[in-house]
Formats: structure tokens, C-alpha cells, sequence
């Protein structure tokens, strides 16, 4: 269904609706939307009430023409507006790399809505400024290439070694590209400039302050995140790195059954 948050229409689905489960919300990533997770769902009912979300301008929620209105503090209003108002609470978080950044942030500006975290091939931020700006000048010819090129600007993105798997099913990978391919430009280059990596926030400092639990989630073949997840462990009170086999950044894909015995686990646990 759609709903309107702060004068944008969002879309939201809520699955299953048992009063004995937990309820866990499903953020995606970057030019994703809430169909990223359908392949999850049937399993997921038998131990908790799936509920998904397209962002801000993705998928079948609204954007904005201004890239401002993308911003960190932006859509956590949004989304905890939707989330207090809208759901059963306190209830679990799931966010996926850049959804697993708005996951952290959100918990963090208001913990007493979720009952626990789960984090898959995320991170805290960047520290450094001048790692921050670089990221941020990187974001912007990003930006500006799906402007002036969509098309090629999909084309790079999916050749980015980052997505580089053999284990997602070529059937999951064609719904992918779909949902890719069916973005608005605008919206994804405002994404980029008002919520990318360099833009959002470092809350590296923040980590220890965390009291619910946290699952952390990262593909075996996925280096870079594997390394921030390890420090973020280290970081986290009450936390645990699943290391998934045979997986790369979108452990959901690539390992869809790891992934959810990893959830019913967490949430027994819990």
C-alpha cells in the first residue's frame, strides 16, 4: 500500500500479520526496491511477519525533485514517522548495504522502536574527510552520469566488482536488472548526492552506545565488508558477524536459505 510521509507518497508492504510473531522490516540498497526481497518471504512467515519498504524515490515510493530532500536526516524522519505510526513496534530492523546504513541510523535515533538489528554487507560511515570528500566528488560524477546516461551508467554500475558473483541464480539477477532498469534518473542521481556514502554521517563513535541486539551479516567473498563487519563487532556490545560461504556483497541473493536460517536464529536468541 501507499502512504503519504511528510508529503511523499511511500509504498510499504506488511506480509503476514500474526499476532505471535516478531515483525522485521526489510530495507534495501541502492536502485533496489522491496521486490529484492520476495524470494525471502515464504520462508520468513513460518517465524516472523515480513514487512518491506521501497525508500525514497525507488521502487514505488515518490522522490524529490531536490536532492536535499534525500538527506540522512530526511529520510529518517520519513521512515520513523511510517514505522511509529503505521506498524507494530517494537519490532526488528533489516537493512541491506545502503539500507543498512538508514537501518543503523534510525535504530540509533530512536532505539525504543526495535527490538533488535540486522546488518548485511553495511558500515558505520566514513571517518576520515578527506576519504569523505572524495566519496563525495565520486557520488557526483556518478550523479551526472545517470543523468546524461542512464543506460550507461547501469551498465558500469553492474560491472562493478563489488557485484561480482557466481552464485545469485541467473533468475534472480534478470528481476534485479528489472528493478534497475525501471528507476527514475533524477531520483537515483539525488540519491547519490543526498544520501550517498560521503554525505551520510560517520557513527563509528556512536557504535558502543548500542543496547539491543545486533546481527551482522557479510559475504565470505566480500572482503571490504567483511573487514568493516569484524570491526564493527568489535565495536558493537551486544553483537555477532554470521560469515556467510559462497556468497559476495548481496549475501540475500547469492545464499537466500543462509540468510534465513541466520534471521530465525537471531530471533529465537532474542
Amino acid at each position: 500500500m501507499n502512504i503519504r510521509i511528510r508529503g511523499i507518497s511511500y509504498y510499504f508492504k506488511v506480509h503476514q500479520e500474526d499476532p505471535n510473531l516478531p515483525y522485521i522490516v526489510f530495507l534495501h540498497g541502492f536502485m533496489g526496491s522491496s521486490t529484492n526481497f520476495e524470494h525471502l518471504i515464504p520462508p520468513l512467515k513460518q517465524f516472523c511477519n515480513p514487512v518491506t519498504i521501497d525508500l525514497l524515490g525507488h521502487g514505488k515510493s515518490e522522490g524529490a525533485e531536490l536532492h536535499y530532500r534525500f538527506s540522512a536526516r530526511e529520510q529518517i524522519a520519513d521512515l520513523t514517522k511510517l514505522i511509529s505510526e503505521q506498524l507494530h513496534i517494537p519490532l526488528y530492523l533489516y537493512g541491506y548495504s545502503m539500507g543498512g546504513r538508514l537501518a543503523l541510523h534510525l535504530m540509533l535515533h530512536r532505539p525504543d522502536l526495535y527490538r533488535g538489528l540486522i546488518l548485511e554487507s553495511s558500515t558505520f560511515g566514513i571517518e576520515n574527510e578527506s576519504e569523505r570528500q572524495a566519496r563525495q566528488s565520486l557520488d557526483a560524477r556518478r550523479s551526472d552520469h545517470i543523468i546524461g546516461n542512464f543506460p550507461g551508467f547501469l551498465k558500469e554500475w553492474k560491472s562493478k566488482p563489488l557485484f561480482k558473483s557466481r552464485h545469485t541464480s541467473r533468475e534472480l539477477l534478470m528481476k534485479l536488472s528489472g528493478i534497475q532498469e525501471k528507476q527514475k534518473a533524477l531520483w537515483m542521481a539525488n540519491t547519490l548526492l543526498g544520501f550517498g556514502t560521503g554525505t551520510m554521517p560517520s557513527v563509528k563513535e556512536k557504535l558502543n552506545e548500542i543496547t539491543i541486539p545486533v546481527q551482522l551479516i557479510a559475504g565470505k567473498e566480500d572482503a571490504k565488508f567483511v573487514q568493516i563487519a569484524q570491526l564493527m563487532t568489535k565495536q558493537i556490545p551486544n553483537s555477532d558477524l554470521s560469515l556467510i560461504e559462497h556468497a559476495g556483497h548481496r549475501v540475500h541473493l547469492d545464499q537466500a536459505e543462509r540468510v534465513t536460517e541466520t534471521l530465525q536464529t537471531f530471533l529465537t536468541n532474542t
